[in-house]
């Protein structure tokens, strides 16, 4: 599995008082970026890719009381649209 982490170049903002896997994130890519909102699943799959989780789609099934196979496709697009926006990128497993 492809693990994930915030790039250097990105601001990251979770409001106080989130849940474990929030609801919202604010993004922006520095210094010039058009800041980014990210609610409810969108939120989840960037804070859950961002933290290293290494199989994000069974993550968020799990939040949304669904099967890995019925959530892979749309998680593993929308990460794919985060990497090429640069509010994420690919990185090393942990050892």
């Amino acid at each position: 599995m492809t693990v994930y982490r915030v790039p250097e170049r990105v601001a990251h903002v979770v409001p106080d008082g989130e849940p474990d896997v929030p609801d919202t994130v604010f993004l922006m890519r520095l210094p010039d970026g058009t800041p980014q909102l990210l609610r409810d699943s969108a939120a989840w799959v960037w804070v859950l890719a961002a933290d290293g989780e290494r199989d994000v789609p069974a993550a968020v099934a799990r939040l949304l009381g669904l099967t890995r196979q019925e959530v892979a496709a749309d998680v593993e697009v929308f990460i794919a649209d985060l990497v090429g926006g640069g509010l994420l990128e690919e990185g090393a497993p942990p050892a």
